[in-house]
């Protein structure tokens, strides 16, 4: 409907209700994709490719500074976008934005507008076990994440007025774990902001995990068959866990449950976390609801220069990544970009 719409006023030169329409069916589909029920069916490419065609349509329509981009990556490439700022005066600062297990880096449009704003460059990656990567290429998540933050540094300090002296990481949700693992071994990072921070991820999905299904993580490491076999019976009657441990299989590429919550057991900083040298800034709200506490456990063992900025009902940005409080967030965090970079 939304492509109909934007096509209607194309053809009539309409260019900015058109771009206005390719953006919002950009961020539908996207949308469609998130509780797909099977991620390895065919609709999920297809609806896939709508989007990223409906996303470079309004860029150029509605004259948004960002150009796609191909990073190169092991044998193959990720796909993102290079946001230039209009108002960088010679070299500016670099935001490199990394999204989480759900969301893709399109989504992240109120933060880029902001940096932008402030002069500075933003790029945008569909990193493996997100967006396109995984969908398109099969590229799944893998703890070593400075093996994928590295390449797009790599790439990024080769881009014309970029300074490489003055390049922020910012990693959203589980981006918030993956970002400081990151940070561990790639020391051209200047700033490093996880939202929320997470020192143990497999721990906090471990939490989630027995929430929604107590009593049922002692049979992983006692039986894992036995564990598989109650968490099929349990997909067969929930939609939530069966649509979830799908996601999760195909995001992490995976076969089994059992598999799945070793695998997770692996994204952990504990033991990298003392070398992360960039100031870092760890993000963290009173409602968090997906890696309670912990935001705070990072912030504590961190030893490089650290600030702890915790979000409570007060300032309405207590939700997780400050949903529903977008320009709060935006406010408090460039504050001390803006101070420190």
């Amino acid at each position: 409907r939304l492509v109909a719409m934007a096509e209607a006023s194309l053809a009539r030169r309409h260019r900015l209700s058109a771009g206005n329409a390719y953006l919002r069916a950009a961020n539908y589909y996207r949308a469609a994709l998130i509780h797909h029920p099977d991620p390895s069916h065919p609709s999920t490419l297809a609806t896939g490719r709508s989007s990223v065609d409906a996303y470079e349509k309004a860029i150029r329509l509605l004259e948004i500074p960002a150009r796609s981009v191909r990073i190169p990556y092991e044998r193959t490439t990720l796909p993102g976008y290079f946001f230039r700022s209009p108002h960088a005066r010679g070299s500016a600062p670099l935001f490199i934005f990394q999204q989480g297990r759900d969301a893709w880096p399109e989504e992240s449009k109120y933060v880029i507008d902001a940096a932008l704003e402030r002069g500075y460059h933003c790029l945008i990656v569909h990193a493996p076990g997100q967006g396109m990567a995984v969908r398109e290429q099969g590229l799944t998540f893998r703890p070593d994440w400075e093996n994928v933050i590295t390449p797009i540094i790599e790439f990024a300090i080769r881009i014309a007025g970029v300074d490489r002296r003055r390049i922020v990481l910012l990693g959203w949700s589980m981006g918030g774990a993956l970002v400081p693992r990151a940070a561990a071994f790639e020391k051209r990072i200047k700033l490093l902001i996880p939202n929320p921070g997470v020192l143990d991820w497999g721990a906090a999905s471990f939490a989630s995990f027995d929430r929604f299904l107590p009593g049922v993580l002692p049979l992983l490491d006692e039986d894992p068959a036995a564990f598989d076999a109650t968490i099929y019976q349990v997909m067969e009657v929930a939609p939530l866990i069966r649509w979830y441990v799908r996601d999760a299989l195909h995001k992490h590429g995976v076969s089994s449950p059992s598999e799945l919550m070793f695998e997770l057991r692996t994204y952990d900083n504990t033991p990298t976390v003392h070398r992360i040298t960039a100031r870092t800034l760890v993000m963290d709200g009173t409602a968090e609801a997906f890696s309670v506490g912990e935001a705070k456990k990072l912030y504590d063992a961190l030893r490089c220069p650290k600030d702890y900025l915790l979000f409570e009902a007060e300032d309405t940005g207590h939700l997780h990544c400050q949903e529903a409080a977008a320009a709060v967030a935006n406010h408090r965090m460039f504050d001390w970009v803006d101070e420190y970079i």
